[in-house]
């Protein structure tokens, strides 16, 4: 069998944040104009949406599509808001995945118990492929807790060598957990992209936030719905990745600027 092809992706800096396009449907089914569809610049392909037999075919899809775009497979476990069965094996799936030619990056949980597992065999098939790992928390947390959560990730993601550090999850309070979550971001001091930001309602601007300050990776969804509470359109984070002023610090007028602009922003579908 010939060995996959895998492309990296270059060094990003403080004043690069992307909008992630969460793909769930078919691309050529998408409401993303010629102009938008070449903005994209990353996909993430949630395989667990995808029937495994429609895989290879879904990816020469996007390709298609989005042919400046570099591509991400997510095998998303029920358990982490997914439809991949927590119990079904996910070794044989890998390797199905990674023989399919083009991926840049693979996103794997960080507290999957298969994790160690996958990691050896993703590095033995396919040494060149970059490594999301990603965290969701669904019970709501507290500012200490959540500043303890994002430590211990990105710890594990300098362990592992993970290029991006991805936590998604639930806080007590938006108000009072939001500006901590900001100044962690503000504060990221080394090579790991960071791709934090919180989940539920009320999370969009905090979002858009999220991305600004850090410069890292934010998701928004393909139009079809949303795949977590408080997600983006892609066309309207990308939109206002382009258009808010960034920050290196927590600021409340800041942010009430950002907060104002996606709500004019989301109410107005900006055009792509």
């Amino acid at each position: 069998m010939e060995s996959p092809q895998f492309v990296g992706f270059p060094a990003m800096s403080a004043a690069d944040p992307i909008a992630i396009l969460a793909l769930a449907g078919r691309p050529q089914d998408l409401p993303l104009t010629p102009s938008a569809r070449r903005r994209v610049r990353r996909v993430e392909i949630r395989l667990d949406l995808v029937d495994p037999g429609e895989w290879p075919h879904r990816v020469r899809e996007v390709e298609r599509a989005f042919p400046a775009s570099r591509l991400l497979a997510t095998l998303r476990r029920r358990s982490d808001g997914g439809m991949w069965p927590d119990d079904a094996d996910r070794q044989d799936a890998l390797e199905r995945i990674l023989s399919i030619r083009g991926w840049d990056a693979l996103d794997l949980e960080s507290d999957a118990p298969d994790l160690e597992a996958l990691l050896k065999q993703a590095r033995r098939r396919a040494p060149d492929l970059r490594l999301v790992l990603s965290r969701h928390m669904f019970e709501a947390i507290e500012g200490k807790e959540l500043a303890d959560q994002i430590s211990h990730l990105r710890a594990l993601a300098a362990r592992t060598g993970a290029q991006v550090a991805k936590w998604a999850g639930a806080v007590m309070d938006l108000e009072e957990d939001g500006p901590e979550l900001v100044r962690i971001l503000s504060a990221w001091d080394d090579e790991t992209v960071p791709a934090v930001f919180p989940m539920g309602a009320g999370a969009e601007p905090w979002r858009v936030a999220c991305a600004a300050v850090s410069g890292g990776w934010g998701y928004g969804h393909d139009g079809t719905g949303s795949l977590a509470l408080g997600q983006l359109p892609w066309k309207v984070f990308d939109a206002l990745l382009g258009a808010v002023p960034r920050s290196d610090r927590w600021d409340p007028e800041w942010f009430a600027g950002i907060s104002s602009a996606t709500a004019l922003a989301l109410r107005e579908e900006v055009p792509s």
